[in-house]
């Protein structure tokens, strides 16, 4: 069961999608336009049964914006700015596109696209969509075996936390200056009605029983399914907590900030090939990305002003190897 919060909209931040067009028209102004055809985000921006991606949908003055153009910058927003868009409509999109043009086109128009700052911006922000693009295409070409990750996990066994299998069951505080009506239990009454829990888990009753008798929504958590947790991903009190316990124990309610917590431990594991299998190709994957880096720089022309990228000096509160004493 996981705790019901209550719906909030979701604004689209001007400032996001203005950086995502900065980028995108600095790159485009440097680069030949891409063809449609082969721009998969705007295919995914796209409803089945739209209108054409060449379909101009924006104008300002003589510029002309189409709908592949549009579906590309949204395609290229964060997942929760997307998500805004799709339940706000693309109408905040538009805006900002529109002010961007026409701000783009006052700037050409006072030369400032000529102005060596505003080329090495430019330059730059080129060179890092490139770079970025060049490295995802690295990245999604390497593959890592079944074979690598088996003999991955045999070699770092050891490193992988210990994960255990544990019941939760948490209630919120209620502040000492709640409102009435506003839901949780003092610090004392959560203590009573986890041992109430405890108590009714060790005589055997059904955990649905349990959840369905004392879960609360918004004030008590019981969720009747155990949860998998790894070693050091909660918070050190109740990761201690949980680690201590023998299988079956429950250790005693421990106090947050916003809430008084109960765990009972179920069992104890090191975690299995499959369990970590996303976390080794993760691994084995930035390995082989770096490997390629460094071969691409050993046979790489590279050289560097040696006096400009020299190291700098020692600080003067730099710790050095103590003076030997002075013979008297």
């Amino acid at each position: 069961m996981k705790i019901r919060r209550r719906k909030t909209a979701i604004m689209i931040p001007s400032t996001i999608l203005a950086g995502a067009l900065g980028a995108l028209v600095c790159f485009a102004q440097t680069s030949p336009a891409p063809k449609r055809a082969d721009n998969p985000a705007a295919h995914s921006a796209t409803p089945a049964g739209a209108s054409s991606p060449e379909k101009v949908v924006l104008k300002v003055g003589e510029t002309k914006v189409t709908q592949a153009e549009v579906d590309f910058l949204i395609g290229n927003l964060n997942p929760q700015v997307r998500q805004a868009v799709a339940s706000q409509g693309r109408k905040p999109v538009g805006d900002e596109y529109a002010m961007m043009v026409l701000l783009s086109q006052k700037a050409q128009d006072q030369h400032l696209d000529a102005a060596p700052e505003i080329q090495r911006k430019i330059a730059f922000e080129k060179l890092q969509i490139l770079a970025q693009g060049e490295y995802q295409k690295i990245a999604q070409g390497i593959q890592v075996s079944p074979d690598e990750i088996s003999s991955y996990y045999t070699a770092h066994k050891g490193d992988f936390p210990e994960e255990a299998e544990i019941h939760e069951f948490v209630i919120t505080k209620k502040p000492a200056d709640a409102k009435a009506g506003e839901p949780g239990l003092s610090a004392e009454e959560a203590k009573t009605r986890l041992t109430e829990i405890q108590k009714a888990v060790e005589a055997g009753t059904n955990m649905d029983e349990v959840a369905k008798k004392y879960d609360v929504p918004d004030t008590v958590l019981v969720d009747p399914k155990p949860v998998t947790v790894r070693k050091g991903q909660m918070i050190p009190a109740l990761d201690k907590a949980a680690f201590d316990l023998q299988p079956n124990q429950f250790s005693a309610p421990l106090e947050t900030q916003r809430a008084v917590v109960m765990l009972q431990m179920l069992s104890r594991h090191q975690p299995d090939v499959k369990s970590v299998t996303p976390q080794i190709e993760d691994n084995l994957r930035q390995e082989k990305v770096r490997a390629t880096m460094d071969d691409m720089k050993a046979k790489a022309n590279i050289w560097m002003d040696p006096d400009y990228f020299k190291e700098p000096p020692p600080s003067s509160g730099a710790s050095e190897e103590p003076n030997a004493p002075a013979q008297p």
